[in-house]
């Protein structure tokens, strides 16, 4: 029988741990601010620390005892009993979250039992102990944060140490059988705690514990160690090993508990009007009886006369439609282009003002200043690639500027469209070298590592090649000078 009740409990306790790992709540709370699917990153805090205190009657599982259920009484025919037996200590809570937490209690009682049959012994015994639990909690997890809002309820299973001192004496004569000496030993509790938020810093409750034990030694007696013979039973302790024949000893507790919840500026919610009332921003609710997830206010639904409100007031202003138009070309629009009538393939500073070249790099020369990004073309004749005598100064120019400075030049061949595209690609090659060899052989430039080249032949036009002054504007080798 005693066997059947304690995996009883211990079956509906772990029962109630695993819940949360399949539960879902029974009905949806009622608060309209409440939205399960929602993370709490507001700006609200809560407290999340209290302090319990409890006191009750303790009560032995073992080989010494004689009922499963109820404690023996003193009797007029029976000078001992198992009833009697007190404890009292001090648990610290933390809650993590709105259904988890953590508690850590220690305890100290004492515990008696007997054993008319087969033993004929008592014991008596104290012991402290001290242990770590998960709290998980079954009336927020199954009916939400609002219904039973002053209740809470939580299941627990831990593990911690029992350090505990038994004496067995003989039933009949009071002999003295055996004492435990100071002893340690694993536990693992599990128990019930109710409680009923009374005010914003106190809580009443009831806390109901089984602790199993890892010993067979609590009552100073191992189990099975007897032998019956015809007339009367004799003890034979067996003590070479830890445990006995029987099962493993257990102890547990009902208390009643008072709870002193910490924290700053604690706030308990009320009513308004039928629903519960939070108010945050007055201070800080605790988490035992508070889900972050109400403080969560629900985004406020615009009319149409709003929305049409918003949006004039957000309207952007009318773009400039200048801001779109580039009418020379030069890549400067025509809000910004001070010369907006630039001549096609015009080299343009970032205001759209034309850029002299030949200007610039006079200009360098003379003022030592560093090379910046500009342009120029050189022209040729239809399927030639001789450099024109007009562009001789300038190219000498160009070369003295990249010796003094150590400037770079980017060179860029292209053609007209007429001939095939083969061709084309080669006679932009051929105008390309032709403008290095003149750099390097002629204007004197000491490093033509310093000279990029590339050609396009007709594929990057600047003009329209359908008429005569779009064909001569597209045969052209582009200088680009470079830092």
């Amino acid at each position: 029988m005693k066997k059947v009740s304690q995996l009883i409990c211990s079956f509906a306790l772990g029962s109630m741990m695993a819940l949360p790992s399949f539960a879902q709540p029974l009905e949806q709370p009622n608060s309209p601010d409440y939205n399960p699917k929602a993370t709490y990153d507001g700006p609200y805090k809560l407290n999340t620390w209290s302090i319990s205190a409890h006191f009750g009657p303790s009560m032995f599982f073992g080989d010494l005892r004689e009922y499963d259920f109820w404690p023996v009484t003193k009797t007029s025919s029976d000078s001992h009993k198992e009833s009697g037996t007190f404890q009292g200590g001090l648990t610290i809570n933390k809650q993590l979250s709105y259904l988890f937490g953590a508690r850590l209690d220690g305890s100290i009682g004492n515990l008696r039992g007997m054993k008319r049959r087969n033993y004929n012994r008592y014991f008596e015994g104290d012991y402290f102990d001290v242990s770590l639990a998960g709290t998980v909690n079954l009336k927020g997890l199954l009916m939400g944060p609002n219904k039973m809002k002053r209740w809470k309820v939580d299941a627990y299973v831990g593990v911690g140490q029992i350090f505990y001192d038994a004496t067995a004496y003989d039933l009949t004569g009071g002999i003295k059988l055996r004492e435990t000496g100071k002893k340690n030993d694993w536990i693992i509790p599990t128990g019930l705690n109710i409680n009923y938020e009374v005010s914003k810093r106190f809580d009443i409750g009831l806390d109901f514990r089984l602790n199993h034990t890892n010993s067979d030694y609590l009552d100073a007696t191992y189990g099975g160690d007897y032998d019956r013979t015809p007339n009367s039973f004799v003890i034979e302790d067996q003590k070479t090993s830890r445990k006995g024949n029987s099962e493993l000893d257990s102890y547990g507790y009902g208390s009643i508990q008072l709870t002193y919840k910490l924290g700053k500026k604690a706030l308990k919610v009320a009513k308004t009007d039928g629903k519960w009332d939070y108010k945050p921003e007055e201070g800080y609710y605790h988490l035992r009886y508070t889900d972050p997830k109400v403080l969560i206010k629900p985004p406020k639904i615009l009319t149409l006369e709003e929305m049409d409100s918003v949006a004039k007031a957000n309207r952007p202003e009318d773009i400039d439609p200048r801001l779109l138009l580039d009418t020379d070309g030069d890549g400067v629009s025509d809000f910004f282009d001070k010369e907006p009538n630039s001549p096609a393939g015009s080299v343009v500073d970032g205001s759209g003002r034309v850029l002299d070249f030949d200007s610039y790099v006079k200009n360098a020369l003379a003022t030592g200043a560093a090379c910046s990004e500009i342009f120029a073309n050189v022209m040729f004749d239809t399927d030639k690639n001789t450099i024109k005598p007009e562009y001789e100064e300038m190219l000498k120019n160009v070369a003295a500027l990249m010796n003094k400075n150590g400037c770079r030049l980017q060179l860029a061949g292209h053609t007209d469209r007429r001939a095939s595209d083969r061709y084309n690609i080669a006679l932009s090659r051929r105008r390309v070298d032709a403008v290095k060899d003149y750099l390097v052989n002629q204007a004197g430039l000491t490093d033509p590592s310093k000279v990029i080249v590339d050609y396009f032949g007709s594929f990057k036009p600047i003009a329209d090649s359908g008429r005569r002054e779009g064909l001569q504007k597209n045969r052209r080798v582009e200088l680009k000078l470079l830092p």
